[in-house]
């Protein structure tokens, strides 16, 4: 993925289920299963009443990824956590789940959204990949580049996957916003909503070294495809409203 990071003025809304409101900033679409990437139903609490859920995304027939603040909330056995950024890797059986592997996206390419609906269903948006932030006013996204993505995003997609068009994992959703956002110099980048999602190259140490530490082996075959994310030295934004 490429790494450009610019200061930014943007108000982000996390995905907590738990919130007891239902948040959506675009057009969605119930997928075909057959045809799209497995993610996976994670309950939180009681759904529906007390609780709400997120999804997780399958990487091996024994691991998925899903966002830090869902593998908090719900019932998943977690194997780790990353230290600075929303992500998680938690225990699931995913025998026969159609997994993808992990790619990267360039500046203005297509990503597709996949998380799972109120109902269980599989649902998908579309979009394309504009910037890495750092918001410095954000627990979440400080230490860690924020991907914006205008695909839309739903409550309980947090912890679901943004795929580059060749179907491969590019990161991991984490958060939503209700409109684009410009740059601190003026710049309006003409995204019409502003999406989150944790880049997969961006963990991409961390990740390779929790599936050795759980498996007591390398597993090249997640990561081969990879190269090492840019030196370009990440770049403070302050967010106009508040991360929840």
């Amino acid at each position: 993925m490429a790494q450009v990071i610019r200061n930014a003025l943007v108000s982000l809304v996390i995905l907590f289920s738990l919130q007891g409101c239902f948040l959506i900033n675009g057009p969605l679409e119930y997928a075909q299963e057959t045809n799209v990437p497995a993610v996976n139903y994670l309950p939180i609490g009681i759904p529906f009443v007390l609780g709400g859920h997120g999804s997780s995304v399958p990487i091996t027939p024994e691991l998925s990824l899903t966002a830090k603040h869902i593998a908090k909330l719900d019932y998943s056995t977690v194997v780790a956590y990353h230290p600075d950024c929303d992500i998680a890797l938690i225990k699931e059986d995913n025998t026969g789940k159609n997994t993808a592997p992990l790619g990267t996206v360039k500046q203005n390419e297509s990503i597709t959204t996949v998380g799972m609906g109120l109902t269980g269903k599989v649902i998908v948006g579309q979009g394309k990949y504009f910037i890495d932030v750092n918001f410095v006013d954000s627990s979440l996204f400080a230490s860690c580049p924020a991907s914006i993505t205008d695909a839309p995003v739903q409550s309980g997609m947090s912890g679901g996957g943004a795929f580059n068009h060749k179907g491969e994992l590019v990161g991991i959703i984490s958060g939503i916003s209700g409109s684009g956002f410009k740059l601190l110099d003026g710049t309006d980048l003409g995204n019409e909503r502003t999406s989150v999602f944790v880049s997969t190259l961006h963990v991409k140490p961390w990740l390779a070294e929790a599936i050795e530490n759980y498996y007591g082996q390398a597993m090249d075959m997640l990561t081969a495809n990879l190269t090492s994310p840019a030196s370009e030295p990440l770049i403070d934004a302050s967010g106009t409203g508040k991360i929840k």
